[in-house]
């Protein structure tokens, strides 16, 4: 999907909105049925980095939201590739988190690659 900065930045605005709200099946169908999550939070959280479908990133999300009652997340900034965007964002604690999200066809989230932020906020 070529991005141009408005839907970029509205793509991300939609997100985190719905992630904001902390509703599991609102946050659940951004994503398609075989979405992809590459984090190093997930393996604390779920034993693997590697988070397939949305029956596993339910868990994950589910886990993650117990965990982080408090969370919600601000945008940072947005950038654009050619067929990804980059949320680059507070969440809990104001750490800075940055996720690179692939968007299918039908404007669902195929794949996700999230990083944190190594030095301290």
């Amino acid at each position: 999907m070529p991005w141009t900065e408005k839907s970029a930045v509205e793509f991300a605005e939609h997100h985190i909105a719905v992630w904001n709200t902390r509703d599991l099946d609102r946050i659940l169908a951004l994503y398609s049925a075989d979405v992809e999550f590459v984090s190093p939070l997930a393996e604390k959280l779920v034993g693997s980095n590697l988070v397939r479908g949305r029956g596993e990133a339910r868990t994950y999300f589910e886990t993650a939201l117990a965990a982080n009652p408090d969370l919600r997340f601000e945008i940072v900034d947005v950038m654009r590739g050619l067929d990804s965007i980059l949320i680059y964002m507070r969440g809990v604690g104001g750490r800075l988190v940055a996720d690179v999200l692939f968007v299918d066809a039908d404007g669902l989230i195929a794949k996700v690659v999230a990083h944190y932020t190594c030095l301290s906020t």
